[in-house]
């Protein structure tokens, strides 16, 4: 199975699309940080790319999943032509 992670570039975009997801799904950041046993301050430095090691890896992982595959690449859509105009 392909890895969801490897279509969308780590950065501002993802981490948007990825807050914007769970605000339509009505859960938050800091639900998803008790959930996946991670500190909500760090869930920025995953999204956008600062480490690209596993955990970070894994961590955008669950962050579309947790949004909903479909939703997410939507949302990443919608935000990278938002960036384009920009």
């Amino acid at each position: 199975m392909q890895n969801p992670q490897q279509k969308y570039q780590p950065g501002l975009v993802f981490f948007d699309s990825f807050k914007a997801g769970l605000t339509f799904r009505g859960s938050s950041m800091q639900l998803f940080a008790e959930k996946h046993s991670v500190k909500y301050q760090n869930i920025r430095f995953y999204a956008t790319g600062h480490s690209n090691g596993p955990r970070s890896v894994a961590m955008r992982n669950a962050m579309i999943e947790e949004v909903g595959p479909e939703l997410f690449h939507t949302l990443y859509r919608a935000r990278k032509s938002v960036e384009a105009v920009v």
